[in-house]
């Protein structure tokens, strides 16, 4: 009964964003040969595939900007399968002089977009859905000639996790730096992020006033008020990374140190993060990257078992609906590894080729701190997954594109075939 009513609705915004307004819009409609859930497919894809069994979908991707408010522009994303309709993403962006106003579920402010093939950033990937909120970020300033910069500030609230009355708070803040040579651009970023507030473990409010806030902004212990974890460490659950950038000509060079508490602002978990090149031309794009997250300042806390993505508190963790807001690889359950992630694409005049493959290492996770007792056995290795894809992509000359995707995860197998329509 779904299906009967969709291409109605959609004509009529066509019709209307092509009336009023400078409008693009993308419908892709996806098939499965079978329901397994599979990374190289289903992951990074804004939090569609949150179940373990997989639905064929139509996903519809809208950006409309009003020929007489151009200030303004809206962007939509919602997909559609067999059960349900869902709204993934919707946001208004003001541009006004010197900052944008940005309301609803969108991206952070970055220095480099992800390339095809990356993992996802540490703190905010694309694999989940995106929390709703309000962001004010600045344009990018010039500070006297040596470098510009942004910044970003955001303020937006979790939906309701299973198993809790009510979810968290979101706060998030960035700090953008980039400065241009001849051939080469440098940038680096600070961010960090906080849930905090909602309910604990037990569905037991947690107060989040104005003083509770200021203890989030700057990282401080909570005060009586909060559960005990935060009063002994910090308030809420805390998290962000230090990102390098280096761009020369058609390379780019990406690392993001992540950072679970003190002890990983202090680097003592040096290492631990996401190293990446990206390659793109005419001809070809190349992406390989590094993911660990095997050191966490070490095995007995303190000062380490920095339990990435996990938090006693709020037990979901650094993840919506299962699936996790940062690396698509990492988990709360699964939040030690050694991951190398290799894509290669191949352009051949309406043709392109793809070619993935990624190895993760295992090991034991990092979780609760274990009675500040040292973690036995941490260097175990638990498993070894390995994941592959070959594609091939078929661009028409009104530049819509056919895709057939064949992709495995250890011993299970599926296959994709996708069109994607550009109007």
């Amino acid at each position: 009964m779904v299906l009967k009513y969709v291409p109605k609705k959609l004509i009529l915004l066509v019709l209307i964003s092509q009336i009023y307004a400078q409008s693009n819009h993308q419908i892709q409609l996806n098939l499965f040969t079978n329901e397994n859930n599979i990374q190289f497919l289903n992951k990074n894809s804004n939090g569609i595939y949150n179940n373990e069994k997989i639905l064929n979908n139509i996903i519809f991707q809208n950006n409309i900007i009003l020929d007489k408010f151009s200030f303004l522009e809206i962007k939509s994303n919602w997909y559609l399968n067999s059960d349900t309709i869902q709204l993934n993403e919707i946001s208004s962006i003001f541009s006004l002089e010197k900052l944008k106003i940005k309301i609803g579920s969108f991206n952070n402010e970055k220095l480099y977009e992800n390339p095809n093939f990356s993992s996802g950033s540490m703190v905010f990937s694309n694999n989940a859905r995106k929390i709703p909120g309000i962001s004010f970020n600045s344009n990018w300033r010039n500070f006297f000639n040596f470098f510009e910069y942004k910044a970003e500030i955001f303020h937006g609230k979790f939906s309701k996790p299973l198993g809790y009355n009510d979810g968290p708070y979101l706060h998030y803040k960035s700090v953008l730096l980039k400065k241009k040579f001849e051939n080469l651009n440098l940038g680096f970023s600070i961010q960090h992020a906080v849930q905090h507030g909602g309910y604990d473990q037990n569905n037991e409010k947690i107060p989040s006033g104005w003083d509770n806030f200021i203890n989030v902004f700057f990282a401080r212990s909570g005060d009586e008020s909060q559960p005990g974890q935060d009063q002994d460490y910090k308030a809420g659950n805390g998290l962000g990374s230090f990102t390098f950038f280096l761009e020369k000509n058609n390379t780019q060079l990406y690392y993001e140190h992540f950072f679970d508490d003190k002890s990983g602002v202090k680097t003592l978990n040096f290492g631990d993060g996401l190293l990446g090149v990206n390659f793109e031309s005419s001809s070809f794009d190349f992406n390989f990257e590094v993911i660990n997250t095997r050191d966490q300042s070490g095995n007995q806390h303190p000062p380490g078992v920095d339990s990435y993505y996990y938090h006693d508190v709020y037990t979901f963790g650094w993840s919506i609906d299962n699936l996790s807001i940062g690396n698509s690889f990492i988990h709360p359950n699964s939040n030690r590894k050694l991951i190398y992630n290799l894509g290669f694409e191949k352009f051949l005049n309406q043709y392109s080729i793809i070619a993935r493959y990624a190895n993760a290492r295992v090991y034991t996770p990092y979780q609760d701190k274990n009675g500040n007792q040292p973690y036995e056995n941490y260097n175990d290795l638990i498993e070894k997954d390995e994941y592959v894809l070959l594609g091939i992509n078929y661009f028409t000359k009104s530049e819509n594109i056919i895709s057939i995707n064949f992709a495995s995860e250890n011993q299970s197998q599926n296959i994709k075939i996708s069109y994607l329509l550009n109007l």
